[in-house]
């Protein structure tokens, strides 16, 4: 990575255009895209994200917002598997609600809006039980469990372990993974700080693992997030000789609008408006949360709510930060000192923002 040599000397823009790129809502732009691969430092700003494109989902990440608090991140872009992204507005991934039966191969599954490109993934879950054919000795810290890969385009899955008098008692599955053609093989590595300041250090731990879901769909990823909106687009499946399988969207929202419905009376000046996410409620029928919950980097809304006469207004309103949402949020407003839960008081419109990236080549 390079530096400048002082004051008054700039970095290279090395054959880009300009260093500021503004992303509409849905647009990506891939780093290296102008100024060829090499190392950059990046403010991604409000609504846009730096993203790495996953090798065994094959799914973009981090999802999300930008960082609010004006910090720089420093990498180095191999100008293909890294990109900006501006995804608000748009669906990112899906929870499945219904895993449906008899599936023999992967379905095709259809948005009803926005463009976005999905992949269905059929059984290969790992079982939520795992067993410990081994539970070691000497353990101080819980060791680290490493699940092995699946094929390219599955989902790999992870767990956790505790400790019972020092040895291994269970692995909790955090995330069940998908598209398994065989169970994965358990690592087990030792927390580094054992064998460190009279740390004892434990071994000898092992475990196995069987995988479930056969004929049922396991693991839903959206490829392409499309276009944004402005409702929850709805997702079909069809083909691959099962039936049944239903997915919510989860949607990478942003707040673009404010209705005052009860503007209520008392108050004193203007308040903060904000929102509490409203993850998809429905119950997830695998555990994947890295491609579920996980996927979008929720941050709370930032909003000037006006008074006239002591009551609400829309009137001079100001979004300085439209936050990220998986879903509508439940409004929230703090006035006078006060948290108040503003259901019915005011609705949001949801969609996305123009964002943009300071991108500096170094």
């Amino acid at each position: 990575m390079g530096y400048f040599g002082g004051q008054g000397i700039l970095p290279s823009l090395k054959g880009a255009p300009t260093n500021y790129f503004s992303l509409a809502a849905g647009e990506t732009f891939a780093l290296g895209e102008s100024a060829g691969t090499g190392a950059f430092a990046i403010n991604s700003g409000l609504y846009a994200a730096v993203q790495q494109q996953d090798p065994i989902t094959n799914i973009w990440r981090t999802i999300g917002g930008g960082d609010p608090n004006g910090s720089v991140h420093y990498m180095f872009s191999d100008g293909v598997n890294y990109r900006l992204a501006n995804q608000t507005g748009c669906a990112v991934g899906a929870l499945i609600t219904n895993a449906g039966t008899g599936y023999t191969s992967a379905p095709a599954v259809a948005a009803s809006a926005g463009s976005s490109i999905w992949k269905a993934i059929v059984g290969g879950a790992v079982n939520t039980t795992v067993t410990v054919s081994n539970g070691g000795s000497n353990y101080t810290y819980p060791p680290i469990i490493q699940f092995s890969a699946p094929p390219a385009g599955g989902i790999q899955a992870t767990g956790h372990a505790t400790l019972s008098g020092g040895a291994v008692s269970t692995i909790v599955v955090d995330d069940q993974g998908a598209g398994y053609s065989s169970p994965p093989t358990i690592t087990i590595i030792n927390d580094p700080r054992e064998g460190l300041n009279n740390v004892t250090q434990g071994y000898n731990a092992a475990a196995v693992c069987l995988l479930t879901g056969s004929g049922t769909i396991t693991g839903l990823l959206c490829i392409d997030h499309g276009t944004p909106l402005t409702a929850v687009p709805t997702l079909s499946f069809s083909g691959g000789g099962g039936s049944a399988a239903a997915a919510t969207a989860i949607m990478c929202w942003s707040i673009t609008g404010v209705t005052v419905g009860t503007a209520g009376t008392g108050f004193t000046g203007p308040s903060k408006l904000s929102g509490l996410d409203a993850f998809p409620t429905a119950a997830a029928i695998y555990k994947n949360g890295a491609t579920q919950s996980g996927l979008v980097k929720i941050r709370e809304a930032n909003i000037l709510l006006p008074e006239s006469g002591g009551a609400l207004t829309a009137t001079g309103l100001v979004i300085y930060d439209g936050g990220i949402y998986t879903s509508v949020p439940t409004p929230l407003i703090t006035t006078n000192g006060a948290l108040i839960t503003a259901s019915g008081v005011v609705t949001f419109a949801m969609g996305g923002q123009t964002g943009g990236a300071y991108v500096t080549p170094v």
